[in-house]
């Protein structure tokens, strides 16, 4: 049996975030933010790590102030600015929390977690081991739908153990930090331009086409870079794969690149979600990598060209606080072995295709990539939406603020 999403789902409980049906079926919010709270910069914008330290001191002020700590470059850096001005400000020190799967070689950070722990000489380091809880239908994800509905990113849920620990507080992650300092496409070919070196062959190729008229590089995108979702039928893939492009279709400059990134759809859901989850557990949620303010700092601070790749810009900016080993690492922990587990498997074995409509989506190819060893990320959304259609959860029963 097939449902249409509308009359499924897609009611204000199931689905407060108002992800369109594209989103659902595809798993993945791309576009522009054009509501009324789109994000303003400001230029010129503040010293950025001036503005950061503000706010650092600001959340530190609350009790207690818990940041998610994975031994990544980015929430690495956040905790070690964070134990700095603490101890400066003579403030008490933040709380670190780290989940831990000890049988899940593909997560595990150890290493560089203990290196920065040890470098820092943090007071506050906390591991929990949350074993299966954070499947995506396990029960701490369940729990998140039936009480939040649809949410984006879909394992936002799996912050919840560590949200708990800031009741009454603040809890701060390192989000919007990839994309901040390390996806700027264009560093290694300005830094060369700089320091008269002649740009890497696909460095070049990238500006070139950066240079070209928008239609000719949507077409680059669109041929370089088709749509994984083989569960889409073709239509729908057509329609994800032009606004996945105009996704891809990043400035060649460096401070407006920061603006458009901060403007995503996915960056104000990604805020509205944790805010929500925090809220639940009687905490406030922050991402400081996420703040407009520094942000239009950084824009600044990079100016047109910015200032290299992502080894160099962190370097910069925290290379006093972090060992150069940290700052540099190329290697990133990878969570889908933890986030589909026992429970996904279950459902996608047993699910009878309830929940998409037949135009937009292959239940039996959704299905098949459910239940590879490691189901692609964008298959997440697509399985929590099935979940809430196959139950139903108050799609068919009268609730609050549904018409």
């Amino acid at each position: 049996m097939t449902t249409e999403l509308g009359a499924s789902i897609w009611l204000p409980a199931a689905n407060p975030a108002g992800l369109t049906e594209l989103d659902v079926a595809s798993g993945v919010v791309v576009g522009q933010d054009e509501g009324p709270g789109r994000p303003e910069f400001v230029h010129p914008g503040p010293d950025p790590m001036a503005r950061l330290g503000e706010l650092a001191a600001e959340l530190l002020s609350a009790s207690p102030c818990v940041i998610a700590f994975s031994g990544g470059r980015d929430s690495s850096a956040l905790l070690a600015f964070f134990v700095d001005v603490a101890r400066r400000h003579g403030l008490d020190e933040p709380i670190a929390v780290t989940a831990r799967w000890d049988d899940d070689a593909a997560s595990d950070e150890r290493e560089f977690q203990e290196q920065v722990i040890e470098s820092i000489g943090a007071e506050h380091w906390e591991i929990i081991r949350p074993g299966n809880d954070l499947d995506l239908l396990g029960d701490e994800a369940v729990g998140a739908l039936v009480g939040q509905g649809l949410m984006w990113p879909a394992p936002a849920y799996a912050f919840l153990p560590m949200i708990r620990k800031a009741s009454g507080g603040v809890f701060v992650s390192g989000e919007g930090g990839d994309e901040a300092f390390g996806l700027y496409p264009h560093g290694r070919f300005w830094d060369a331009v700089r320091h008269r070196r002649i740009p890497l062959r696909p460095d070049w190729i990238a500006a070139v086409v950066a240079c070209t008229p928008r239609p000719y590089r949507r077409r680059q995108w669109e041929r370089r870079l088709p749509p994984y979702q083989a569960w889409l039928r073709p239509e729908a893939r057509d329609r994800f794969g032009r606004r996945l492009a105009e996704e891809m279709d990043e400035p060649i400059r460096w401070d407006r690149y920061q603006v458009v990134n901060r403007s995503r759809r996915a960056v104000s859901l990604t805020l509205g979600t944790l805010e929500a989850i925090c809220a639940l557990e009687g905490a406030r949620y922050s991402g400081p990598f996420l703040d407009t303010a520094f942000l239009s700092g950084l824009a600044t601070w990079g100016g047109r060209f910015g200032r290299g790749d992502r080894t160099a810009v962190m370097t910069a900016l925290f290379g006093k606080l972090l060992p150069a080993p940290v700052l540099a690492r190329s290697s990133k922990a990878s969570f889908g072995g933890v986030f589909w587990g026992p429970a996904s498997r279950r459902f996608a074995e047993e699910w009878d295709g309830t929940g998409f409509d037949d135009r937009l989506v292959d239940a039996e190819a959704l299905r098949t990539e459910w239940l590879t060893p490691v189901p692609v990320y964008g298959s997440a959304v697509p399985l929590h939406a099935a979940w809430l259609a196959h139950h139903a959860v108050r799609a068919n029963e009268p609730h609050a603020g549904t018409p």
